[in-house]
C-alpha cells in the first residue's frame, strides 16, 4: 500500500503535467471558462398574481422563451415572487426564475421594485443551472414590460 504521502505528490505531479500539456484555451477554460451572453425574451403564458397584491403574497408565472435576435423558441420558464414591501407608488418582490432551454437550465434570482405600471429592470443573480450549465454563475438584468420579460445575462461556468 501507497502512503498517503506519496500519493498527495503522485497527484500533484499529475495534475501539474496535465495543465501544463493542456491548449492555452482549454487552461483558461478550466481556470475560469469564458463568458457566454443568453439574451431571451419571456412572454407570460399564465399568472396567479393577485389584481392587488398585499405584503407576503405571492405568484407563479410561466413563459415562453425565445432568443432576443431570431425571435426562436428556445424553452420555456417559471418564476414564483414573493412580496416584500407594498406603498402606494412601489412594489418590491423577490423572484425565483427557472429558464429551461435545450442545453439546459438557468436559475436566477432577484428583487424588482415595481413603481406603477412602468417598465421595470434589475440586477438577477444566476444562482445555478442544470445540464451545460450544471455549474452556471454570474449576473445580468432582467427588465419586465407587462407581460414580456427580457432576459439579458452573463453565464459564467
Amino acid at each position: 500500500m501507497i502512503p498517503s504521502a506519496v500519493r498527495g505528490i503522485v497527484t500533484t505531479a499529475a495534475l501539474t503535467t496535465a495543465l501544463t500539456l493542456l491548449p492555452p484555451s482549454a487552461a483558461g477554460a478550466a481556470a475560469g471558462g469564458d463568458i457566454e451572453k443568453v439574451d431571451l425574451l419571456g412572454v407570460t403564458v399564465i399568472s396567479t398574481k393577485p389584481r392587488h397584491v398585499e405584503p407576503g403574497d405571492s405568484w407563479k408565472t410561466r413563459l415562453k422563451l425565445y432568443t432576443e435576435k431570431k425571435k426562436t423558441y428556445a424553452g420555456n420558464g417559471t418564476s414564483r415572487c414573493d412580496t416584500v414591501r407594498v406603498t402606494a407608488h412601489k412594489l418590491v418582490v423577490q423572484c425565483t426564475r427557472v429558464l429551461r432551454l435545450k442545453k439546459g437550465s438557468l436559475v436566477l434570482s432577484d428583487q424588482v421594485t415595481h413603481k406603477g405600471h412602468a417598465t421595470a429592470t434589475a440586477k438577477t443573480a444566476i444562482v445555478g443551472g442544470t445540464g451545460r450549465y450544471h455549474s452556471a454563475y454570474g449576473q445580468g438584468t432582467v427588465t419586465l414590460a407587462g407581460p414580456l420579460l427580457h432576459f439579458a445575462l452573463r453565464v459564467d461556468e
